[in-house]
């Protein structure tokens, strides 16, 4: 197994404070691999860093065409609840017509 290579490092002035490894690769629609490091292959859970990509459908298909740049950053990311994080879901759905008895919640 490949190990996960130097990605990203953070610097706070003259000192790194934190440095990121990983695997990454970039492949032709067919899947072909043009460019990798690390492994390619590796098996990841890609948890909340995958929450822009399950956004992009809601902005290909058109329907997010009129969102605020709030709700296009609540589709993108993950929240823990806070205030501010909710007032604007409820806003949001009431926009919609709906309230939250039409959210639904995968298993955790």
């Amino acid at each position: 197994m490949t190990r996960p290579v130097p990605m990203v490092e953070i610097l706070r002035g003259d000192f790194m404070e934190s440095r990121h490894e990983g695997h990454a690769a970039i492949a032709t629609a067919d899947g072909r691999i043009v460019e990798a490091w690390g492994d390619p292959g590796m098996v990841i859970l890609p948890r909340s860093s995958a929450k822009m990509l399950q956004a992009l459908p809601l902005l290909e298909s058109g329907a997010g065409t009129d969102l605020s740049t709030e709700q296009l950053a609540l589709a993108c990311a993950s929240h823990s609840g806070e205030r501010h994080q909710v007032f604007l879901v409820c806003q949001w759905l009431a926009d919609l017509g709906l309230d939250d008895n039409a959210l639904l919640c995968g298993p955790q």
